[in-house]
């Protein structure tokens, strides 16, 4: 990792002033919705501040937006506040750039007046009395249906299991020992809530939220033809730590202008740049959980959606343009011709370049050549239209969109999409986050919410729709809601078979750890709570590759000469298939703490390492998509994991007697602590009488406690979440 005195100088880093308001740490995509939300901004700050009472000044001289960032090396860091989300301190140096830095880093001072400045930002977040009775009202709605169907509510989960879960749930890794301990040693009634706030103002609540984005808007490093997407993936890690509202983020990717190398939102339209359609069917998938995906080809079989919505709807994206070929003709001539690099390197130095979107003059899309329906012909122009699920729907403020200007069209469907009146975005998010917490969504699949009477429980669902719709659509909150429900901290049921009816949460249902769920864990285990603390930013140094205009040898030298002035190294030629290559070349990219590499692994998150991990990796053999589909996380069992974990590099790891693990052992005054610290960090739990006297014999006759830690390491409850 960077230290914050080389933060300054070494790399040039995205430069989002412009499109982030700094005294809110909100984002918007282009001049024009910029200059929207500005003129909005100013003049709801300006009546705010004439009816609000004038606050306390800070401990710091606040006179300056400049300040001293101080870490407890005595590093530091000129920068302006942005925003304090998620245990992470977002600034802006003198240049423009921006840096995210985890607060226990800094000095107590600089902890203390971090915290000030984000109590003087104008935003409330929900109050606790408010969550207590939202979540109340899911468990009554709950009870309901368990009642009319004679069925009982599980008893409430002890204290060890809740705090495991939530760990994993909400920080994507389990609690250390000493995080278990100080916890269950809490004899506060309100512990749970607070351990629920802590975690979703931690850094690690960035780091699972985004693995669970990744797999849902298929996040991956290489966009293919040497088009690299790091900067969509550090603008998503950004929006995440400074709790960018969902219908903003969404609105920020679809509205997006600019070159892959220049605008992070951009990342996610250019990553189907190459087949539109198919991104258009994406993302009514992904955000309205609009079956449409059959329509494409066809009039769906088994739904109401023909080939002609569809492509009504897909117009609303025919005047963008984001991938452009006679670039990577020239990228590719250029590559093979000049001196600058060799040919590999020119490619992944330039290929971002050919990704760029920019809104054209007319509507470019038509009916395919052999639409065989009779209500449009073939090759005929395509008149943008929304779709939508009942004939009332129409009659909705949202539907109130222009078509008649193509370079706006855009902008027009991302306002209908987003909109608090559109009749599935609220409840699509809702839905899926649901499902993220309890293991099971209120209506499944997710992909399919075109009749939401199908659900399991429809007031439920409707309830949760209108609760994201209270909270703005703010993700941590709603999340805060539904952590605090009972039905949450319920006692977990086994995997139900849906052929004999629907399941009513009569609590969550017990589910393997996900593939980053499960990396993440075993890097607790060897390197504490200290893994949250390494933050990957790999984009930054891609601005130094755009070319504006067409693309020459003579601009690849410019693009060169930047880089070495820079000191950035030219990309090298291509790996094979399934080799991730050095993970110790990325360290240079780390801000906050450079991870180790212990026994053979890099203590780095899954969130922080390759998108998608390379084939061979932990992360793929324990079912990490590939990122082609969305949602194609697995989590089915395999004799290559067995072996991993018998075997591979992640045990070599966790036995090692440097491991955080075994040094806590290490450190426990008798047998019976040193058993009670090994079962609070594998298993979140203290052992039964019986597992602490076997254990206690095995340990008397010869074991190690590096032995002990291999045997829990593979037990089949270190993996699961209960």
């Amino acid at each position: 990792m960077r230290s914050l005195s080389k933060l300054n100088s070494r790399r040039l880093v995205i430069a989002i002033a412009a499109s982030l308001i700094s005294c809110l740490g909100l984002a918007v995509a282009g001049p024009k919705e910029a200059q929207k939300e500005k003129r909005r901004l100013a003049k709801a700050m300006a009546q705010e501040k004439a009816e609000a009472p004038v606050p306390a000044k800070p401990a710091h001289d606040a006179a300056s937006p400049w300040h001293d960032w101080t870490n407890a090396q005595d590093q530091s860091l000129k920068g302006k506040f942005i925003a304090l989300e998620s245990g992470l301190l977002t600034v802006e140096d003198e240049q423009g750039q921006r840096h995210r830095i985890p607060v226990t880093l800094l000095k107590v001072d600089d902890r203390k007046f971090a915290e000030e400045c984000r109590q003087l930002q104008p935003r409330a977040f929900l109050a606790a009395d408010v969550i207590a009775r939202a979540a109340a009202k899911l468990d009554e709605t709950i009870l309901q249906a368990l009642t009319k169907a004679k069925e009982q509510p599980h008893p409430l989960a002890d204290d060890a299991t809740i705090a495991r879960r939530l760990h994993l749930d909400l920080i994507g890794r389990i609690p250390t020992a000493a995080e278990l301990k100080d916890f269950l040693s809490d004899a506060k009634p309100d512990k749970r809530a607070r351990l629920i706030d802590s975690l979703l103002n931690s850094p690690g609540y960035t780091m699972q939220m985004f693995n669970w984005f990744a797999d849902m808007l298929r996040v991956k490093d290489d966009y293919g033809k040497g088009a690299r997407a790091f900067l969509f993936e550090d603008w998503l890690k950004d929006m995440v730590s400074v709790n960018r509202p969902w219908d903003s983020l969404v609105k920020d990717m679809l509205t997006a202008d600019g070159k892959l190398s220049e605008s992070g939102p951009a990342g996610f339209l250019l990553r189907d740049a190459q087949m539109p359609l198919d991104g258009v069917s994406n993302l009514l998938t992904t955000f309205l959980g609009a079956n449409v995906s059959c329509a494409q080809c066809h009039d769906h079989p088994m739904a109401d959606w023909t080939q002609k919505d569809f492509y009504q709807i897909a117009a609303f994206f025919g005047a963008t343009d984001g991938y452009h070929e006679d670039v990577f003709k020239q990228i590719r001539r250029v590559a093979k011709n000049s001196n600058v690099a060799a040919k590999g390197q020119v490619l992944q130095m330039l290929g971002s370049n050919a990704f760029d979107l920019v809104d054209l003059p007319k509507n470019q899309l038509k009916f395919p050549a052999d639409y065989k329906y009779d209500n449009a012909k073939p090759k005929e122009s395509v008149t943008p239209e929304l779709i939508s699920w009942t004939k009332e729907d129409k009659l909705s403020p949202a539907y109130k969109v222009e078509v008649s200007k193509p370079k706006e069209l855009r902008d027009e469907f991302a306002k209908w999409m987003t909109s608090p009146d559109n009749p599935r975005f609220a409840t699509a998010i809702a839905n899926r986050l649901w499902k993220k917490l309890f293991g099971l969504a209120v209506q499944e699949p997710v992909s399919d919410l075109d009749d939401p009477k199908l659900a399991s429980n429809p007031e439920l669902l409707a309830q949760l729709t209108l609760y994201m719709k209270q909270a703005k659509f703010d993700l941590r909150e709603f999340q805060r809601v539904l952590c605090n429900t009972a039905a949450y901290q319920r006692q977990a049921s086994p995997t139900p078979d849906l052929a004999n009816g629907h399941y009513l949460f009569n609590g969550p249902l017990v589910r393997r750890m996900s593939a980053e769920q499960a990396w993440d864990a075993i890097l607790t285990l060897v390197g504490g709570a200290k893994i949250d603390q390494s933050l990957l930013r790999r984009g930054d140094e891609l601005k130094l590759t755009i070319v504006e205009g067409k693309v020459t040898e003579e601009a690849a030298k410019e693009v060169m000469a930047k880089m070495q002035e820079e000191g950035v190294k030219v990309p090298r030629e291509g790996k094979k298939k399934g080799k991730g290559g050095n993970p110790n070349q990325m360290a240079g990219f780390y801000e906050g703490t450079v991870p180790r590499n212990l026994g053979g692994v890099l203590l780095a998150r899954a969130s922080e390492i390759r998108q998608p991990a390379p084939e061979s990796h932990f992360l793929r053999i324990f079912g990490q998509s590939d990122r082609m589909v969305a949602d194609t996380n697995a989590t089915d069992g395999s004799v290559p994991q067995m072996m991993f974990l018998m075997n591979g590099n992640v045990q070599n790891a966790v036995t090692l007697a440097s491991s955080t693990v075994l040094q806590a052992v290490s450190r426990a005054a008798s047998q019976p602590d040193k058993i009670t610290v090994l079962y609070h960090s594998f298993l979140g739990r203290n052992p039964t009488a019986d597992e602490s006297k076997r254990l206690a014999t095995a340990l008397d006759s010869g074991l190690t406690p590096a032995d002990c830690a291999w045997a829990l390491l593979n037990s089949r409850e270190f993996l699961f979440v209960r």
